[in-house]
């Protein structure tokens, strides 16, 4: 039996509310290729694991890896990105899994392509949600 009243769960369910609005907000800065805009939601002292297993420690050098990426091999890449699962580890600690699908500029999903899985591991800071840790890791879409 659970010791969460209803209200718990509203407000747990407004703070995943909030948690998909980031996750939406950084899809679309990734679609637009814009770096300062997809870091906004990361902490000054995050860390984040690349797709080629690169260990990135800092919001300055998150910054950097993702200005170089975004205007350079990625500059025509478009992703989908599907939110499988948000749980609270604390009331202002979050983690979610993304699904990431490659797609063409206009949305459309692409049969076969290199997509991704990632972990976010999220904080409430000043009743906003940044990431503070996360990894990223290619699988291959169906």
């Amino acid at each position: 039996m659970s010791n969460k009243s209803n209200n718990d769960h509203s407000i747990e369910e407004q703070e995943r509310d909030r948690i998909r609005g980031v996750i939406t907000e950084m899809e679309s800065a990734f679609n637009r290729h814009d770096a300062e805009a997809l870091d906004l939601h990361f902490t000054q002292n995050a860390t984040w694991v690349n797709v080629f297993g690169e260990r990135l420690t800092g919001w300055n050098q998150i910054n950097e890896a993702h200005k170089f990426v975004l205007e350079g091999p990625l500059k025509d890449s478009y992703a989908s990105y599907k939110i499988e699962s948000i749980v609270f580890a604390h009331s202002d600690v979050a983690i979610a899994h993304i699904r990431q699908f490659p797609t063409t500029a206009e949305g459309e999903k692409i049969d076969g392509g290199q997509g991704s899985i990632a972990i976010y591991v999220l904080v409430k800071e000043e009743e906003v949600w940044r990431l503070i840790a996360g990894q990223n890791t290619f699988v291959k879409t169906v």
